[in-house]
């Protein structure tokens, strides 16, 4: 038992390492391709993010484009009217936009509407490539910005798997590219950033080079929690418990150093360096407990804005009457489909594909860590919370599962660019990149199909 238990344990550590510069292929050829590539890319995204939010204004049918763009014609500057609106919709970044371009610029609402929402999705492209671009630089001291900005147009498109044949096509699977809901949209580049912020912070008091923001994360965070508060809270209502888990788990660590260092010392006889370990130790948990507290006081704008946003909803807003509370397990998830595991599989296959072909990588690494959590506490949150009454089958709480779900699309796909650049010559490797890309793909013509963009729009 205890031979297969040490090839699992060294599988974890090799797989977590961060290979040398020396294993990834050349890119020595500095060409003006990159932003062109990434230029057409975005106007690709720009332009099918257009249509699919003006297709669903021109809908006969009731459709939430159509009816945030409606509340956005309510928001007037007189702060009586203002605040009578704001109950209905605190979050109104997106909606203050598109009164802007229609009442200041004279855009036709439903143009308006679609225009923003476009304006947003490459907004949260241009976030997705700088992500994976970033992460790419730090391991490899490359600069792959075509192949970035290939996996921000992905990262723009995946959907559920779609199988007609196999159930009724969506069987409530849920997507990280809800198109049909501009408000999350909005939320989304603001909510990776916040989360590449709170990278920053964790590899600082691990004392790992920044990647993101190498001047003031702290701010960072806070300035874009806001903003995706602003947006639509959800985000952070996954990303936060996300985040306090994962510090909490460090800070477990370093308390628990010292007694390691301990034991290991006793047995070398070495009160040197059992003082030294000691001392580390004791500093790395002044590191977490200094980053703990100030990312606390980071979030408190946007804690702030949530609370007052769920006090003005729920006593005089719009939502009077109602709460939110805890049902039996998956009780609404089962409104949406009957068999919850198949719809998870059918949404996540890629990432979990990637999760478990690379265990090492997501257990140690920080961005695979708070992905990991970030989708466990969207899930959980799904599974057991929604609004009292009528607003119970709206199933508000999966926005916070599909914020859960971008992230871990978006370092899965980091973690799948990492292991293409790798010189490796085994054709179990090529044979791995094979599978992996045909599954990110896969999702991708899914999330395509699923707004009908082969059809209807192109």
């Amino acid at each position: 038992m205890n031979t297969p238990w040490k090839a699992f344990r060294n599988y974890l550590k090799d797989n977590a390492k961060d290979p040398s510069r020396e294993r990834y292929l050349e890119n020595n050829h500095q060409t003006p391709y990159g932003p062109m590539a990434a230029g057409a890319l975005g106007v690709l995204v720009f332009v099918v993010y257009y249509k699919i939010a003006y297709a669903f204004c021109m809908s006969a049918g009731p459709e939430d484009m159509k009816a945030h763009a409606e509340f956005a014609q309510n928001f007037y500057l007189n702060p009586e009217e203002f605040f009578k609106t704001w109950l209905k919709v605190p979050h109104m970044l997106w909606h203050l936009i598109v009164k802007t371009l229609e009442s200041r610029l004279g855009l036709p609402l439903w143009d308006a509407a679609s225009f923003t929402f476009a304006i947003f999705g490459l907004f949260a492209f241009g976030v997705m490539t700088w992500f994976l671009f970033c992460m790419l630089r730090s391991h490899t001291g490359q600069k792959r910005l075509t192949f970035a900005a290939l996996g921000g147009f992905a990262l723009s498109f995946v959907g559920p798997l779609i199988m007609a044949w196999f159930s009724d096509g969506y069987l409530g699977a849920f997507t990280p590219n809800p198109l049909h809901n501009p408000t999350h949209i909005a939320s989304k580049g603001f909510g990776m950033l916040a989360m590449m912020a709170g990278i920053d912070v964790i590899r600082g008091y691990r004392k790992e080079a920044p990647v993101f923001f190498r001047k003031h994360p702290y701010l960072s965070f806070s300035l874009f929690s806001l903003l995706s508060v602003l947006a639509k809270p959800t985000f952070l209502y996954m990303l936060l418990p996300a985040g306090v888990l994962l510090i909490l788990m460090d800070l477990i660590g370093a308390i628990a150093g010292p007694r390691r260092m301990t034991g290991s010392t006793k047995d070398q006889g070495s009160k040197k360096a059992q003082n030294k370990g000691q001392q580390e130790c004791r500093q790395k948990l002044l590191a977490v407990w200094g980053a703990a507290w100030r990312l606390a006081l980071a979030s408190l704008p946007a804690c702030a804005y949530i609370l007052t946003e769920y006090v003005a909803l729920f006593f005089w807003g719009t939502e009077q009457g109602t709460s939110v509370v805890i049902t039996k397990p998956l009780e609404v998830w089962h409104f949406y489909t009957l068999d919850v595991p198949t719809s998870i599989l059918l949404g996540m296959l890629f990432p979990i594909w990637m999760l478990l072909t690379n265990l090492g990588y997501f257990y140690k690494s920080a961005e695979g860590r708070l992905s990991v959590l970030g989708y466990a506490f969207g899930v959980l949150e799904f599974s057991i919370l929604a609004e009292s009454g009528s607003r119970k089958d709206a199933g508000n709480f999966s926005w916070c599962m599909m914020a859960g779900m971008t992230i871990f699309y978006a370092v899965a796909v980091y973690r799948l660019m990492l292991s293409t650049l790798q010189e490796k010559t085994r054709k179990a490797h090529s044979a791995y990149l094979v599978v992996s890309w045909f599954l990110l793909f896969l999702h991708v013509y899914s999330g395509l199909s699923l707004y009908e963009v082969f059809t209807g729009i192109l």
